[in-house]
């Protein structure tokens, strides 16, 4: 008696019987249970949520590492 309209959730694999919420930035659907949620958007993930509100990549610490630990001018 299925008529065909689930959806799944891309994160787990469940599949549901109503629409799910999908992820603004990979446009993958999620359920409740594996979204990430921030500023109450649902997200697929921390990546996609931080790309969303902070931009780009995400670079910390990548530049600032070994070049702030690099003080010796060899005296």
């Amino acid at each position: 008696m299925g008529s065909g309209l689930t959806d799944h959730c891309s994160v787990c694999g469940q599949e549901y019987m109503f629409a799910l919420p999908r992820c603004p930035i990979c446009r993958k659907s999620v359920c409740d249970g594996c979204s990430v949620r921030m500023a109450g958007t649902a997200f697929s993930s921390t990546e996609c949520a931080h790309a969303f509100f902070f931009g780009g990549e995400d670079e910390v610490g990548d530049e600032d590492g070994p070049a702030s630990g690099d003080d010796d001018d060899g005296e």
